[in-house]
Formats: C-alpha cells, sequence, structure tokens
C-alpha cells in the first residue's frame, strides 16, 4: 500500500472534477504524491510568522516579515539562521537541510532564498527557489 499524506492546504470542491478531458481529484485531504506533501509543508514552515499557530508559538520562520525589511550582509544571515533552525526543528525529521543562500538583488529588488535539502527517505537532492 502506497503512503498517503495529509494535502496542504485543503481543497474544496467535488471528489472528481474534469480538467483538460481528464478526471482528477479534488475536495479531498489526502495526496499520494510525497514529494508535493514535502513541499507543502516546508512553504508552510517557512511563511508562518512565529506565534502564529496557538498551539505551536515557536512553529515557523516568518520569511513574508523579511520582504520588506533592508536587507544587510547581517540581516541575510539573520534571515539564513532563522530558516535554518525553524525547516530544522519544524521538519526536520523528513529532510537534510545541505545549504542555504539568502541573497538580495539589488537591480530587482528581490529576496532571493535557495535551499538546497535531500529527503531522508530516499536521500534524493531537492532544490527550492522562493523570490520575494
Amino acid at each position: 500500500m502506497a503512503n498517503r499524506y495529509i494535502a496542504s492546504p485543503f481543497a474544496l470542491g467535488p471528489a472528481l472534477a474534469l480538467s483538460g478531458g481528464e478526471a482528477r481529484r479534488e475536495g479531498i485531504t489526502e495526496t499520494l504524491d510525497a514529494d508535493q506533501h514535502l513541499y507543502d509543508k516546508i512553504i508552510a514552515v517557512l511563511f508562518t510568522i512565529p506565534g502564529e499557530r496557538v498551539n505551536r508559538p515557536r512553529f515557523g520562520a516568518g520569511l513574508n516579515r523579511s520582504a520588506f525589511d533592508n536587507i544587510s550582509p547581517l540581516a541575510s544571515s539573520a534571515i539564513e539562521y532563522r530558516i535554518r533552525e525553524s525547516l530544522s526543528r519544524d521538519v526536520g525529521e523528513e529532510i537534510i537541510l545541505e545549504d542555504i543562500l539568502v541573497k538580495f538583488d539589488d537591480a530587482d529588488g528581490v529576496l532571493v532564498v535557495l535551499i538546497d535539502y535531500l529527503r531522508r527517505e530516499d536521500r534524493s537532492p531537492n532544490r527550492l527557489e522562493i523570490v520575494i
């Protein structure tokens, strides 16, 4: 039997919907795609502000708060530390962090976060790139 994971975010709708001529499942709370499940968990950790979840006040990195900060080398190091600590704490059983790079692109005015990690289950390498 294949592993089943909780889908995030939950979607409401019919159990089967037509998408491009194919039936696909919607409105369910489970998925069989382990990579998508892990991606959803990482995104939830990165963009949840600590204190936002009542029963887990330390959960999250609050990355969206950094979008309007004055980014200096010291601030980017602090953001990198906050990301590393929250991912290790909240999804550390499922991933091995390889590298985290936080850089500010002055030309475009965006914050770029690159996260390289391995899934513990099969040691498959993944890269997540976030542009804020």
